[in-house]
């Protein structure tokens, strides 16, 4: 199989360059490839390529999907459990705390964060779990759980929050507030970021920013463009948008910018280039945590022309002429 070829790297050069065009140019070929990389960098596989299962494999590929939503990988699982012990003691000790000295109205918060190319996984006091992306963090009063349920994000973080009737759980971000009872949603509010971006999974969100309030439903999603403090709903795949919380990211027709501020945040690195070289250019496909920067770039290579450089932490690219 040629695709299985051009992964492993056995091509000539010409060969690959003719890949490379039928890719850009069939997009049916191009989600076939994605399909199979996806595979072969999950598999590990050594194996001849007459010999490879496609189903078989790929059927792997979406049970680890599955299984990541609950509990990512081992290496994760354990930065995971040291840093929720952090946290139940840090809670215990904040509530103990407080009830020992109410008459001198204590209030404390602790600031949780995810540092640039790892994502964190935090169980907070009322059962609710919150993944947090890469370069993003959560502050929590210490009296959380017992007076209120409000935390203030900076960045993005998923949300699944445990259902108490009696208290919102309350998310500022920003000068915006996502409030909610029980439910599952995403938001993505990067301060270096121009939009803020909040997406229903499941159950009811009330967004509020302003005076303004919208009710959102599942499939829902309010975008705010802070710059032209403009408010836009529009009907999503919430699929694609939680995708980044099992290690990858989902693309159609995505702007370079948005392609950039993934890397650099996922990778902790500093990319250099010119915004009016790729004006206009979109990207389709896969973007995935566990790719090393070289094999992120050489993936977008197949669907935009361009060369690159890295040097450390700072990459540069080039539109190719």
């Amino acid at each position: 199989m040629i695709l299985i070829e051009y992964i492993k790297g056995d091509l000539s050069p010409e060969e690959q360059q003719y890949v490379q065009k039928e890719l850009n140019e069939n997009e049916d070929l191009f989600q076939e490839y994605i399909k199979l990389k996806d595979i072969w960098d999950y598999a590990g596989l050594k194996i001849d390529a007459l010999q490879y299962n496609k189903s078989e494999e790929w059927s792997h590929v979406e049970k680890a999907t599955a299984d990541k939503t609950k509990h990512f990988s081992i290496g994760l699982y354990i930065r995971v459990a040291s840093v929720a012990a952090s946290i139940i003691l840090a809670f215990w000790l904040g509530n103990f705390w407080n009830k020992s000295l109410e008459d001198r109205q204590l209030v404390a918060s602790h600031i949780f964060t995810a540092p640039e190319g790892q994502i964190s996984e935090l169980t907070l006091a009322d059962g609710s779990v919150v993944i947090l992306n890469a370069g993003s963090s959560l502050t929590i009063p210490s009296d959380f759980g017992s007076n209120n349920r409000n935390v203030d994000l900076i960045g993005e973080a998923h949300f699944d929050v445990a259902k108490n009737p009696e208290l919102t759980f309350s998310v500022k971000s920003g000068e915006q507030y996502v409030k909610v009872l029980g439910t599952v949603f995403n938001i993505r509010a990067y301060p270096d970021e121009q939009k803020m971006i909040t997406t229903l999974e499941e159950g009811l969100v009330r967004w509020e920013m302003e005076g303004q309030h919208i009710m959102l439903k599942p499939g829902m999603q309010v975008v705010y463009d802070v710059e032209r403090n403009d408010v836009q709903q529009q009907a999503v795949d919430v699929d694609k948008v939680k995708q980044w919380s099992l290690g990858r990211y989902r693309y159609e027709n995505a702007s370079f910018e948005e392609i950039i501020a993934v890397i650099e945040k996922w990778h902790g690195v500093k990319v250099k280039w010119n915004p009016g070289d790729f004006k206009g250019q979109h990207f389709n496909g896969v973007l995935k945590r566990s790719a090393t920067l070289n094999e992120t770039f050489q993936l977008i290579e197949v669907m935009i022309p361009m060369d690159y450089s890295i040097r450390g932490q700072v990459v540069t690219i080039e539109r190719m002429k």
